[in-house]
């Protein structure tokens, strides 16, 4: 009976775990840039197909324009992101912060049927 009661345990919580997406596909959780500004690459395990940057509300009505060598590049406000479809990395630009304030935007990047989420934050 005990041995029946750990099978059927086990093969829920299997199921239950193979449903999850891995961690954030290998993409960092967090970004974080200094007042400077600059520029980074972020990678993961996992191609992605596309990226939407949007602020804390969900407001994200970025730009995105076709780059040269099939680059896709997608801004809004102070923050720009260049990938090509199917790759597993991508390169983020932020402007200088002349605010004096904390600024932050979310990176959402669909992979599959689910999305890795980056926060990434600038001082």
């Amino acid at each position: 009976m005990k041995a029946r009661i750990l099978f059927i345990f086990l093969t829920v919580l299997c199921l239950f775990t193979s449903c999850t997406p891995p961690a954030n596909y290998g993409f960092p959780y967090n970004v974080m840039f200094g007042k400077e500004g600059g520029s980074t690459i972020c990678s993961g395990t996992e191609s992605f197909y596309h990226i939407t940057i949007s602020d804390y509300d969900g407001n994200g009505n970025g730009r995105l324009e076709d780059g040269e060598n099939d680059t896709i590049m997608v801004s809004y406000e102070w923050l720009t992101v260049k990938y090509r479809k199917g790759m597993t990395e991508f390169k983020l630009a932020a402007t200088p912060n002349t605010t004096g304030k904390k600024r932050t935007l979310y990176l959402d990047v669909a992979v599959d049927n689910f999305a890795a989420d980056i926060k990434v934050t600038q001082r």
